[in-house]
This record gives C-alpha cells, structure tokens and sequence, in this order.
C-alpha cells in the first residue's frame, strides 16, 4: 500500500523483537524488498523510544477524550481510534509544523467533519416508521 498508494519506499522495519514479527514468511517478505530489519534487544523498550512515546501519546489521547464523554468501557476501541484520526491532522514541530495527513497526501485536509466525541446525537425517525409516537404537528 506505501508504495501503490504513496509512492514511498520502506526503507527499515524496526520491531521490538516479538514473536508476531518473527516469522520466517514475514522476515523473508521484508528481505525480499530489500527492507533493513532491525529488532531491539528483549525487554529493553527504550530501544524503541518512537514507538513507546507514540503509544504512551494516543493511550492519553485516547483516556482523556473516553473520560470527558464518560463513556462506558465498550467504548475504549472508538476513542483510540479517534485519537489516532486526531493525532494525523495534528501539525508537528517535527514536521515543520505539517500535518502527518498532508505528509502522506500532499493536500491540506478539510476538517468540517470533526464534532465533540461523545458529544450527544439524536436521531430522527419520520412518522411513517416510528411505532408507537405521536406524528410532530406542522408548525
């Protein structure tokens, strides 16, 4: 997908060493595209300070946007996902101030869509399919 939709190359595939990205099928794949493999050493994750920082930035994300909506716990998946869908239209010193989204697409995203998580929503139903509601009266 980085190369078909981007047009990028991966040049390294740095890991923590862990049992999911030590198959022979997937090292193989990886070699075969000429991609670096570097792996961190067990239980060391400093070795892999971007990761750990990235991770530890969208579970506060995450738990901060979940506790302001007091949601219950069913709902944990969708604020991680929100944090993420924020975190890639969020400019970055790093970036020289770009978004990751304008990085990856070169366009400058339209954001209109964005509400409050967890804000409330409600959902009309017209009166020909509501069972058991007065009809709203024409005003």
């Amino acid at each position: 997908m980085i190369k078909t939709q981007y047009r990028k190359t991966i040049k390294e595939w740095m890991s923590d060493a862990g049992g999911e990205y030590k198959s022979a099928a997937f090292l193989k794949a990886l070699n075969e595209q000429g991609i670096k493999v570097l792996q961190s050493a067990p239980h060391t994750p400093q070795q892999n300070g971007h990761a750990e920082h990235f991770n530890r930035t969208i579970m506060d994300k995450a738990e901060a946007m979940w506790h302001e909506a007091c949601l219950p716990d069913s709902w944990w998946e969708f604020s991680v996902e929100q944090a993420i869908h924020l975190y890639n239209r969020t400019s970055m010193a790093c970036l020289n101030n770009e978004t990751p989204f304008y990085r990856m697409e070169g366009s400058i995203l339209d954001m209109s869509h964005l509400k409050v998580f967890g804000c409330a929503a409600y959902i009309f139903l017209p009166s020909e399919i509501r069972k058991d509601k007065l009809p709203l009266k024409a005003s």
